[in-house]
């Protein structure tokens, strides 16, 4: 039977799209339901307990409009909410976070002995980025730090203009990362600074793609990933902002499924 369900992805904004497209680059034949939470944004400036509860509502209304993998792209939701998402989700509905696949593959890697790491309040606070590399018993040493400007820069539609490299310089300033090997870019929103990061970072560290790493963790769980149909991409938000309208289109095209969607 061919499995024509979608994929749910979610994020509090813009920033999950860089997901969704690198999901959609490597599963091209897979159909996808976005849903952005704009009503609620920026996740990362939100307590544990909101994130958890926005995160599984959500993750509620994608398995009832019949995913059939859920993609949690949203390090704050990943790091904050995880064990909520996959009660909400059920026992027999894939979820992957933006965490642990992430650092699986670092762990993984020869030679590497010191990770930088940068993502929103939430994200850092949570500390489940080192939790994870200790229950992988890695040796890697972890340097973290909260960007908490960044993410909001970027979804205000700034990722083309100066201000989140000024920002990034501030970040970066007391040399924190001089002696890192890789660099995660902890917040779904980041990888569209990518290079504004690298640029400052020593010649030859490894700024790390999670967006890939996450489409390759999705290939793996679904096993079954090329469909003789064409798919249907669907993005819902819950509150319809011209900012999103127009990142979606810079990701998609113009020709895109776009509705606003409340819950009760």
């Amino acid at each position: 039977m061919i499995e024509r369900r979608p994929i749910g992805i979610f994020d509090s904004g813009i920033g999950g799209l860089t997901v969704a497209r690198a999901i959609n680059d490597l599963l091209p034949n897979e159909s996808l339901l976005y849903f952005g939470d704009t009503a609620h944004l920026p996740y990362g400036e939100k307590s544990p307990e909101l994130i958890r509860r926005y995160s599984s509502r959500i993750t509620q209304h994608l398995v009832e409009s019949g995913c059939k993998a859920i993609v949690v792209a949203c390090n704050s939701a990943s790091s904050n909410a995880i064990e909520s998402i996959v009660k909400a989700a059920g026992p027999n509905m894939p979820v992957i976070d933006m965490v642990t696949p992430v650092i699986r593959s670092i762990s993984a890697e020869d030679g590497c002995q010191s990770v930088g790491l940068i993502g929103t309040r939430a994200t850092i606070a949570s500390g489940l980025y080192g939790e994870t590399m200790n229950q992988l018993n890695s040796n890697i040493t972890l340097v973290s730090r909260a960007t908490p400007l960044l993410a909001s820069a970027i979804e205000e539609g700034f990722f083309n203009d100066s201000i989140p490299g000024a920002v990034l310089e501030a970040y970066f300033a007391d040399d924190s990362f001089k002696n890192i090997d890789s660099m995660i870019l902890g917040c779904t929103h980041y990888p569209l600074v990518r290079e504004n990061v690298q640029a400052l970072l020593p010649k030859g560290v490894n700024v790390i793609d999670s967006t890939k790493i996450i489409a390759q963790e999705l290939k793996r769980v679904l096993t079954e990933n090329a469909y003789p149909y064409t798919p249907e991409h669907k993005f819902q938000v819950s509150d319809l902002t011209e900012n999103f309208r127009c990142s979606a289109h810079y990701f998609f095209g113009s020709d895109i499924n776009l509705e606003e969607v409340s819950f009760s």
